[in-house]
């Protein structure tokens, strides 16, 4: 009994004198903060990505070559006949913003809309001029550019631009002015061929009855546009 409580008491003694080692050193002290790494001044996470922007590659390098625009275009007017264009333009872009054309027009085909017909038909005369031909300059102005998904796999590099332009319509009886306004884009196959959706607002004179009046015509165009 006696060389129990020896024991015991010679254990509680050990226990007492080194109490980590036979805890297995589980735990230690926490490594004191450096405090003289803390940042003097606050960072404004939103203030890094406030003035991003992302630059869009340009679609194609344009300036100091030479071009040729063929479309058709459809007039959407009041006018008693249709007239559907085919133009052939010739051009040179001054830069990759800026390009000028000669336009020419070498024929239109019209056709009767149906209140002529009607009126005809009551023995009223309609009178008024049918387009021949067509020469005039046009100015295309492309300050945007971007990219349009086709698929999941293909991408349409292309142009947003604007064309103003001032043409003479030489008609079956006499001869007006044409002066427009138009909006389009150039979608890019490769650095050679391009095709142009354009929507236009013009302000052409036309010849009625013998007497010479401007009206406003909505012109549909599409075509292709190359470059050499």
């Amino acid at each position: 009994m006696k060389s129990r409580l020896s024991a015991l008491t010679v254990t509680l003694v050990f226990l007492g004198l080194h109490p980590l080692p036979l805890l297995g050193q589980a735990r230690s002290e926490p490594t004191p903060v450096d405090a003289s790494l803390r940042p003097t001044e606050e960072i404004d996470a939103k203030g890094v990505f406030r003035d991003m922007v992302v630059v869009q590659r340009r679609a194609m390098v344009k300036g100091g070559r030479f071009l040729l625009s063929t479309y058709a275009a459809l007039d959407f007017s009041d006018n008693p006949y249709t007239m559907y264009g085919f133009q052939v333009n010739p051009g040179y872009a001054i830069s990759d913003f800026f390009e000028v054309y000669i336009n020419y027009a070498p024929y239109f085909r019209t056709s009767e809309r149906r209140i002529v017909k009607e009126l005809t038909a009551l023995g009223v005369a309609v009178e008024t001029s049918k387009p021949k031909r067509q020469i005039g300059a046009e100015v295309l102005w492309a300050p945007l550019y971007g990219k349009d998904s086709v698929g999941s796999r293909r991408v349409l590099r292309s142009d947003t631009f604007f064309k103003f332009g001032v043409m003479q319509i030489k008609y079956d009886i006499g001869s007006g002015m044409k002066f427009h306004f138009a909006v389009g884009k150039t979608f890019f196959f490769n650095k050679y061929l391009g095709i142009r959706p354009v929507i236009s607002e013009n302000y052409v004179q036309t010849v009625r009855n013998g007497v010479k009046k401007y009206s406003f015509f909505a012109i549909v165009e599409t075509g292709l546009v190359g470059y050499f």
